[in-house]
């Protein structure tokens, strides 16, 4: 089966492309088809835009999109410039105890090379799509906390 075949961030990085097609029948054939060394720990796979595990079968023209570990919260896709005051506004609620937030800082050298910039890679359409099931999932349920975490989306 030829499949698409998307990368992000340091996997991108490390195959020097971010798109290519390829021939596999299973999730599980996709990393040794790369040529790209070790599979990293903790590679997620998702295929046409929803997780998948190693033993899923491909059909012709499947996306397979394999994505590096990131840890969670609450998140929103924007092509915009980001604004942790805009994000703050966004979710204050007089009923919250309290907003957490996270501003990171980044090395001034990685693998020997100096860090001048970073780029963020968003897999957007796959985190949509993510983002609205959650949101129908925790709307069933009818709870203030689930409601508060859907603005915050």
């Amino acid at each position: 089966m030829t499949v698409h075949v998307r990368l992000f961030a340091g996997l991108r990085e490390r195959a020097g492309w971010a798109r290519r097609e390829i021939e596999a029948r299973t999730v599980a054939d996709v990393w040794p088809a790369l040529g790209l060394g070790d599979e990293p720990e903790g590679l997620l796979y998702a295929v046409n835009r929803e997780y998948a595990e190693r033993d899923r079968e491909l059909h012709d023209g499947d996306e397979v999109a394999l994505i590096p570990p990131v840890s969670g919260g609450a998140f929103r896709v924007t092509e915009e410039p980001l604004s942790l005051e805009a994000v703050v506004a966004e979710v204050a609620d007089e009923r919250a105890g309290g907003i957490a937030t996270f501003t990171g800082t980044v090395r001034r050298q990685s693998r020997g090379r100096e860090v001048t910039h970073l780029e963020y890679e968003a897999y957007a359409e796959m985190a949509e799509d993510v983002m609205e099931k959650l949101a129908a999932e925790r709307s069933t349920t009818g709870s203030a906390a689930s409601r508060s975490a859907r603005r915050a989306w």
